[in-house]
């Protein structure tokens, strides 16, 4: 038979309880800023966090100053739009506008190595780096770092700050 005989201290169990709780709140608050941060978009530690409200003034700031934007970083939501005369790695993000009566698309130009493999009109996420090049002159290029494939949203429309100024 084997006995055990010990005495507890009650002060050093509870600074003991105490100090693992403070450990494990820690580690709990650091996971839930890490995971919500990168799961909502509207918490965001980009220089541009393209919305339906502010997506054509963030594009018209961009391409009015790339200069001044180059290395900025970029986050938006957008479907695959392409012209014929594009690089194989080009593809506009692009969201429909509607300017002057007609429906428009707006968007930017997008540098991404698998470009290939994205449908027209496909629904992405995209986010990336300004860079400037070249597309019948001298134009912000979005250096694609992140990009994935969507579900459209109920309103594939954006607020045309253009629209505004004209009235």
């Amino acid at each position: 038979m084997f006995v055990v005989n010990f005495k507890l201290d009650i002060k050093k169990i509870l600074i003991a309880c105490v100090i693992i709780a403070l450990f494990v709140a820690t580690i709990m608050e650091f996971g839930t800023k890490t995971s919500s941060s990168s799961v909502n978009s509207n918490i965001s530690n980009y220089d541009y966090d393209l919305t339906d409200e502010n997506y054509t003034e963030c594009l018209k700031n961009i391409h009015e100053n790339i200069e001044e934007n180059l290395g900025k970083t970029i986050h938006l939501t957008g479907f695959v739009f392409r012209m014929p005369d594009f690089k194989e790695n080009y593809i506009v993000c692009g969201r429909n506008t509607i300017l002057n009566n007609e429906d428009k698309v707006a968007g930017i130009l997008c540098d991404y190595s698998d470009a290939k493999n994205l449908v027209d009109n496909e629904w992405i996420e995209v986010t990336g780096v300004i860079t400037k090049g070249n597309y019948n002159g001298d134009m912000p290029i979005l250096k694609v770092g992140n990009i994935k494939k969507i579900t459209a949203p109920a309103n594939t429309f954006v607020k045309n700050i253009m629209e505004d100024q004209a009235q």
